[in-house]
């Protein structure tokens, strides 16, 4: 038995489609779906008629040599000339497009059009009916597939971002003929759950067939009439259906539904601290202007009146300091004149000052004598004179006259 690695197989599986001629320059017919253009811009969707589907790369310098950019868009029915290609790396089998001409739309988009236009007319999409979302919801509730990704994927980011959110499942299936009238019910009950705040309904991505059921008139007015802002979340960001437009806000996928509606307590935490830091100088700068404000009152009402009294009164000190040692040197110098003419006259009045004109003093037993009858012959006697004393001894007394 000859067992082939994956490897071989693959090889073996391009080979004999490399030697098909008919694979290389073949026509396809079929209606676009899962459209998606890429960055370079590549298109990649899928061509599927009611039994099968197969993928499609057209490459962005044939849309342009074809003028087919921007002429692509889902539901339509197309006839392409395509090259079979096959990957080996991955056994995926795709086809090449080549060229492409644009043919009547499908069935489903026509009605999806018709749809559109008549609730359009009826103001189903008009933002006068849209509500805003609440900033922080602690209870969102969630219409979808409890097996399919989509919960996963909400629940994944709304638990990096908040773990503190609540969520509540309204499992409905999302796809097949009978799933839009479900989808509706399950909305209704959201709506009427007291602890819901906010509602996610949506699914994975698909085809358009796929999506269908979120285009059913019923779900569109279950979303219409909902009383609880609502979110809608139906496949990737290039698939659009009603419920897109009816909801209050339309996310582009499941995931960033749930970055809308789950605020992050990091960024929460952050502005909390940025208020606080904003108060912190706030007050900072008003404690700061209400010192310079008081400073300004006391220097208006209290300081300059005071420093000008302060001035007058050191001014009026001056002065009289000023009159004072006026008045002092006045009264020393007269006081100095006195002293003068004082000492003056004492000079005048002392005995020695008539010694010294010649003058002499007698005295006898210490005191002066004044009269030649005060003293008898054999009295001594002290005779005081300029420059010294005499002792004497009296031999005579002559009396005048």
């Amino acid at each position: 038995m000859d067992v082939f690695s994956v490897a071989r197989l693959n090889s073996l599986i391009k080979r004999v489609l490399e030697r098909e001629y008919i694979l290389k320059n073949c026509y396809v017919a079929g209606t676009i779906s899962n459209l998606k253009r890429h960055s370079t811009g590549h298109y990649y969707f899928s061509l599927k008629d009611e039994d099968a589907s197969v993928d499609v790369a057209l490459w962005a310098g044939t849309a342009q040599k074809k003028n087919l950019v921007g002429a692509l868009e889902n539901g339509l029915f197309v006839t392409m000339r395509a090259t079979i290609n096959f990957y080996e790396k991955t056994g995926r089998l795709s086809l090449i497009c080549n060229d492409m001409e644009i043919g009547q739309k499908s069935p489903y988009q026509l009605a999806y059009e018709a749809l559109k236009k008549e609730l359009t007319a009826l103001g189903y999409f008009d933002d006068l009916h849209k509500q805003p979302l609440p900033v922080m919801p602690t209870c969102i509730g969630l219409v979808t597939s409890e097996s399919g990704a989509v919960l996963h994927d909400i629940l994944h980011v709304a638990k990096q971002r908040n773990p503190w959110v609540h969520f509540k499942l309204f499992a409905v299936p999302v796809q097949g003929d009978k799933a839009g009238p479900i989808i509706a019910k399950g909305i209704e009950r959201a709506d009427r759950d007291k602890e819901v705040e906010l509602i996610i309904v949506g699914r994975g991505g698909g085809s358009m067939e796929d999506l269908w059921c979120f285009n059913d008139r019923a779900v569109v007015e279950a979303v219409y009439h909902c009383k609880t802002p609502i979110v809608s979340a139906v496949g990737h960001e290039t698939d659009y259906t009603l419920c897109d437009f009816v909801a209050d806000v339309r996310g582009a996928t499941p995931s960033h539904a749930a970055e809308l509606t789950v605020y992050p307590v990091t960024l929460l935490w952050q502005q909390l601290k940025d208020k606080e830091e904003y108060l912190h100088q706030f007050m900072k700068q008003m404690i700061e202007s209400k010192k310079q404000d008081l400073q300004a009152i006391f220097n208006r009402k209290l300081g300059i009146p005071a420093l000008t009294l302060i001035h007058k009164e050191s001014a009026k000190l001056t002065a009289l300091q000023h009159e004072l040692q006026t008045s002092l040197t006045k009264g020393l110098g007269k006081k100095q004149n006195d002293i003068v003419l004082l000492a003056q006259q004492l000079e005048l009045l002392n005995p020695l000052h008539l010694l010294v004109k010649g003058y002499t003093k007698v005295e006898h037993k210490g005191l002066p004598i004044r009269s030649t009858k005060e003293l008898n012959t054999g009295d001594h006697i002290d005779i005081t004179m300029q420059d010294g004393t005499l002792e004497a001894v009296i031999e005579e007394i002559h009396s005048n006259g």
